[in-house]
């Protein structure tokens, strides 16, 4: 399951990018030849309106071909090249934004429609139990409230913390509600070698997911999208500005994380895979051949060069050359992974 769910989101991000460049360079009038959902041999496909829409053998991904972006196709009026400026330059960043779009939608269905995790608000209350902790071997159940430590009271969650790691490990006296009976219970708190030592009782906080209305999930899917890229163009810039190299991770890694949140469940599954698009949004816009980000490099350079292009031979093999080093930091980075997961195994 965890392999079907990875090609799902893989190839679902890749599809509603290639479908952003696909919709505008329709829409302006250029010539798609062809819409594919993954590589290599066709499987299958049909042709409709000029444009032929495959499935292919390998299912890591897509691609939109564009008539007059290859090097040697005769120029007509429906080739990229012969478009306005302004039309190749929205073909080209309507990848990117759908994949803005793709994330701030999945955030909204978080918010809106699954809900966002909260903890009960006031005295603490009991969510789950450890075995073998004290909480568990007093009899306290989920849904009990820790109404009072030592005769004073708790307010919340974080009293509740404080109370205990201030123990000492001596016994706390608390007063505990079940329902609507009140009794008191002596717990003393234990060492937890799965946290480093520290002393817990063994109860995990109880949440609620509350779902924001529809228009303020909205508003907070979109905020959501953009913090996450502005959080990750930092992650980036910020290492590069210190001579280090940014934490960046391949497929590899992407599995595993895949993996962790198919685990966790539903809303971390969407979270991961509205993280995923914002990403690959703000990659493709890095100006490095042959990401989206060097085509509006180079179709800026054209407007300053007042409609005079740079010599497409010089830029397929501009791209060539990008494509291998790409594919060259996919295998660092596929080994990189590797190594990392085995050494925390």
């Amino acid at each position: 399951m965890t392999a079907v769910l990875f090609i799902v989101i893989l190839v679902g991000l890749v599809v509603i990018h290639e479908f952003g460049h696909f919709i505008v360079a329709k829409a302006s009038g250029v010539r798609v030849e062809e819409f594919s959902v993954g590589f290599g041999p066709r499987l299958f496909g049909f042709e409709a309106g000029g444009t032929l829409y495959a499935f292919r053998l390998f299912l890591l991904g897509g691609y939109v071909r564009l008539y007059g972006m290859e090097p040697g196709q005769p120029e007509t009026p429906d080739s990229f090249n012969q478009r306005p400026l302004w039309a190749r330059v929205l073909t080209i960043a309507a990848g990117p934004l759908m994949n803005l779009l793709l994330a701030a939608a999945l955030f909204w269905v978080l918010f809106s429609g699954l809900g966002i995790p909260k903890i009960v608000p006031g005295p603490p209350q009991v969510g789950t139990l450890e075995a073998g902790m004290p909480a568990q071997k007093a009899g306290l159940k989920p849904g009990d409230r820790l109404l009072a430590a030592n005769g004073k009271p708790l307010a919340n969650w974080n009293a509740l913390l404080t109370v205990v790691a201030g123990s000492h490990g001596k016994p706390i006296r608390f007063l505990v509600q079940e329902g609507q009976v009140r009794r008191t219970v002596n717990l003393r708190p234990a060492h937890d070698p799965s946290a480093n030592g520290q002393l817990h009782i063994g109860v995990a906080v109880a949440v609620t997911n509350v779902r924001q209305p529809l228009l303020a999930g909205l508003g907070s899917g979109i905020s959501q999208a953009i913090s996450v890229c502005t959080l990750l163009v930092t992650a980036i810039v910020s290492p590069l500005l210190h001579g280090q190299a940014p934490p960046v991770s391949g497929v590899v890694g992407i599995y595993g994380a895949v993996q962790q949140a198919e685990a966790a469940g539903l809303a971390q599954v969407l979270t991961l895979a509205a993280v995923l698009s914002a990403n690959l949004a703000v990659i493709n816009l890095v100006p490095f051949p042959p990401l989206d980000g060097e085509r509006l490099l180079l179709l800026f350079i054209e407007w300053v060069r007042r409609g005079r292009r740079l010599d497409p031979s010089r830029e397929a093999i501009v791209n060539t050359i990008g494509f291998a080093l790409l594919l060259v930091l996919a295998v660092v980075l596929a080994y990189h992974d590797v190594v990392h997961m085995h050494g925390a195994l």
